[in-house]
């Protein structure tokens, strides 16, 4: 078995668009996905973290009367 060879060619930017455009729907937005997944915004938010802001959110949820308005909350941080 021979290694595989790996050909590049050149595709001006129009013409990769203009390829994408033929993929469909589906496959475009596969695309896009990727294309806009990068490393850092991939792993920039642990599951962890994304649990616990899901919990205090159902939190919220059940008591509204626990949230406070922009303006003391801006308040508080001041404070810091």
């Amino acid at each position: 078995m021979t290694p595989a060879t790996q050909t590049f060619l050149p595709v001006d930017f129009k013409q990769l668009f203009e390829l994408a455009k033929q993929l469909p729907k589906k496959e475009q937005q596969k695309l896009a996905d990727l294309l806009l997944q990068t490393e850092e915004t991939r792993d920039s938010v642990s599951d962890k973290h994304k649990n616990l802001v899901r919990a205090r959110i159902k939190k919220y949820d059940k008591h509204p009367e626990l949230l406070v308005d922009e303006k003391q909350a801006l308040e508080m941080i001041k404070k810091i």
